[in-house]
């Protein structure tokens, strides 16, 4: 057995999230009946992100372990042909043994569309937030500077379910293959926030971080958007993080305009990957 690296995209609004749920389709669960179709055995998955229901990715990271002597163009050939369009391996190659997807990685970056315009462009409605109420760019770009860097982003992530572990979206520190036990702090480095306009009525916000808690994503877009559109000062961010409280910051923004665009790992794991 060798362990290989996938590079995969996939739409996630026909999906009930990445993770494997024997009860509905998933990204995982979908992926995995492929593998299992090609190989003849169950081939266990483990990823950059477990990305939450309806929610899409342009660079998710797959790591699984195959037959040496498999011909990776071939697999891919063959999992694009058993799972597109929905989804598609768009790299493959080798990695070392001690590759992990997640636990390798050092950083994810999440992207989030916003259509601000008066009607719905019926092209985009299933990959970004129609707001009809007008935003302010500078406004919602003055409200990152208070979430760069490392702090506990407890007021913009859903809380760990008492006695149990916490209820972790994507990068997000847990594996249900194994490895180390998960981390009840919701502390987080966040290395890049920033917004920017994208053609005439859509705006974009890109955010980098080590890792992300349960909605944070989401709950941190509500709140900038909230900011745009003038019903919060964007003093309100830095207040937000200082207070820690969830009741505090606003609705979350829908899934389908989120992203995971990239997974970013050290220089000595990635030198391991070879082409195929």
């Amino acid at each position: 057995m060798r362990r290989v690296r996938l590079v995969v995209a996939y739409n996630g609004g026909t999906f009930h999230g990445f993770a494997v749920n024997p009860k509905v389709k998933t990204v995982a669960g979908t992926l995995s009946g492929a593998l299992q179709q090609i190989f003849q055995r169950n081939i266990p998955l483990v990823s950059a992100g477990r990305t939450d229901a309806g929610v899409h990715a342009t660079g998710q990271v797959i790591g699984c372990d195959v037959d040496a002597d498999t011909v990776l163009p071939t697999l891919r050939k063959q999992l694009n042909s058993l799972c597109g369009p929905e989804i598609i391996v768009k790299e493959i190659s080798w990695a070392s043994n001690d590759f992990h997807a997640r636990f390798s990685a050092i950083w994810r970056h999440y992207q989030y569309l916003v259509y601000n315009s008066d009607f719905p462009d019926p092209f985009k409605v299933a990959s970004s937030w129609h707001v009809m109420a007008p935003l302010n760019l500078h406004a919602m770009q003055l409200a990152c500077d208070p979430i760069i860097g490392t702090h506990d982003f407890s007021a913009f992530c859903r809380r760990p379910k008492p006695g149990g572990e916490p209820d972790l979206e994507g990068p997000e520190l847990g594996d249900a293959s194994g490895g180390p036990s998960r981390e009840k702090s919701l502390r987080r480095c966040v290395m890049v926030a920033n917004w920017k306009q994208v053609g005439d009525s859509t705006f974009q916000f890109d955010i980098r971080a080590n890792a992300f808690c349960h909605q944070m994503v989401r709950s941190l877009v509500g709140t900038f958007v909230e900011i745009g559109a003038g019903k919060r000062p964007s003093s309100d961010m830095m207040s937000l993080v200082r207070s820690g409280d969830r009741a505090e910051a606003s609705q979350l923004a829908p899934p389908q305009g989120l992203f995971l665009t990239a997974v970013g790992y050290p220089a000595d794991v990635t030198a391991t990957f070879t082409a195929s």
